[in-house]
């Protein structure tokens, strides 16, 4: 991961667990997966599980809407 990306990341004890987990997160959800982080962070709870959770919660979601067929 280049150093642009780890500039982002919210300082952290596991830095490098948050920048694995940022790994499986598709490109055009990176900066809502980093906010996710940073918000986790200020609140207290871990900014790795915070991206973990937003991308699964983004897997279901396209999952669910992306392979329904068009009912109209």
């Amino acid at each position: 991961m280049g150093t642009e990306q780890m500039s982002g990341l919210p300082p952290s004890p596991d830095r490098q667990r948050v920048a694995l987990e940022l790994r499986f997160v598709p490109r055009a959800l990176k900066t809502d997966a980093l906010q996710e982080a940073w918000l986790a962070h200020l609140s207290g709870r871990s900014p790795a599980q915070a991206i973990k959770t937003f991308a699964e919660r983004e897997r279901r979601h396209r999952r669910r809407f992306v392979g329904e067929p068009n009912l109209n």
